[in-house]
């Protein structure tokens, strides 16, 4: 999941780790940081699976129904 959305990832070679040395160069030379990897966040402050409003901690949010079954993921 670490390489699904690396700028990086058509130039690493198969055997490449991610967070391997190979895999440090290659970012440093085709571009883009651990920030850039990340996904998006789903906009708005509701459960994209129920649509109940979501409950944040620190810097993570979570769906606040018991009865959703993606409850502890963080979106």
């Amino acid at each position: 999941m670490e390489c699904y959305n690396c700028k990086a990832k058509e130039h690493c070679i198969a055997a490449a780790q991610p967070g391997s040395v190979v895999c440090l160069i290659n970012r440093m030379r085709y571009g883009g940081t651990h920030a850039d990897d990340a996904p998006p966040r789903q906009a708005g402050n509701f459960c994209q699976f129920c649509g109940q409003p979501l409950r944040v901690i620190g810097t993570e949010r979570f769906c606040n129904n018991v009865n959703c079954q993606n409850r502890y993921i963080n979106v």
